[in-house]
């Protein structure tokens, strides 16, 4: 079969999966013939194997796409991915743009709960002079978090441990991106392909959110960014009235106008 028809055959395929069922078609023959998509378009009369519909069958079980091609596009670069690691999403580069705000450049970074590294990676290539360490309860993340440190160059602590458990050092600044879904919330067919642990944050959602808030107001840390779900506001925002917060606190928005998470920032002493 030809490049051309095998792109029209996939497409239809995907057409009840993917929001762009052409372009899925395309990075998964790309990804199979370990070319460039321009390559498919200058050379639309090449034949294809029908190995490639294996892939396409696995995305038409509404297998993520980034699974299946073992990389994900974050901040304009591509990182490894791999099943039993959380996949990112765009929504997070705003927490790294939330946390870049408040940087001066030598500050002391601690991420909790890493999954694929993207934001230390991130922030480290923004900041080189950051001194950044990273947790994560899984495995699997902390080796592909590496893979993505060593792709780009960046020099990382990474420690396996519950959120900051055993880590015996001061920081200037906490970011995380945890779980925070409602434990039973109906998810979409894609995500059951995703680590629960790393979807899931208890039964009402923000348990490890409050977790993380203990964590910061008992620590040296002056800042704290996380990521939270669109409904969580008021019950963030009660919780730090009831620990008797007395800093700043900021929410920010995602690209849809919904609440997607805030900054705390103590006061000065």
């Amino acid at each position: 079969m030809k490049i051309s028809e095998a792109l029209k055959q996939a497409r239809n395929m995907l057409r009840t999966v993917a929001q762009r069922p052409l372009l899925e078609a395309e990075l998964l023959l790309a990804h199979y013939l370990q070319k460039e998509r321009i390559y498919l378009h200058a050379h639309p009369d090449e034949e294809v194997d029908e190995g490639y519909f294996s892939l396409i069958q696995r995305r038409a079980t509404h297998e993520p796409l980034e699974y299946i091609i073992g990389e994900v596009s974050f901040y304009s670069k591509r990182f490894f991915i791999e099943p039993g690691v959380l996949i990112p999403r765009p929504e997070t580069e705003l927490l790294i743009d939330e946390v870049a705000k408040r940087i001066q450049g030598k500050e002391r970074v601690a991420e909790i709960g890493v999954g694929s590294g993207i934001i230390s990676a991130i922030l480290k290539m923004k900041f080189p002079n950051l001194k950044i360490v990273a947790t994560d309860i899984n495995k699997k993340a902390l080796a592909v978090a590496q893979k993505n440190f060593k792709r780009y160059g960046v020099d990382v602590k990474l420690i396996h441990t519950s959120l900051l458990d055993g880590v015996n050092e001061e920081f200037d600044i906490i970011v995380s991106n945890p779980p925070y879904i409602k434990r039973g919330f109906p998810l979409e067919k894609g995500l059951f392909y995703e680590p629960e642990e790393a979807l899931f944050g208890g039964e009402r959602g923000d348990e490890l959110l409050q977790q993380i808030i203990d964590i910061f107001i008992k620590s040296s840390a002056k800042i704290i960014a996380c990521e939270m779900g669109y409904d969580q506001k008021e019950a963030i925002s009660s919780y730090l009235e009831q620990k008797g917060f007395q800093g700043s606190c900021e929410f920010y928005k995602d690209l849809a106008k919904l609440d997607r998470g805030f900054v705390l920032q103590k006061e000065e002493e």
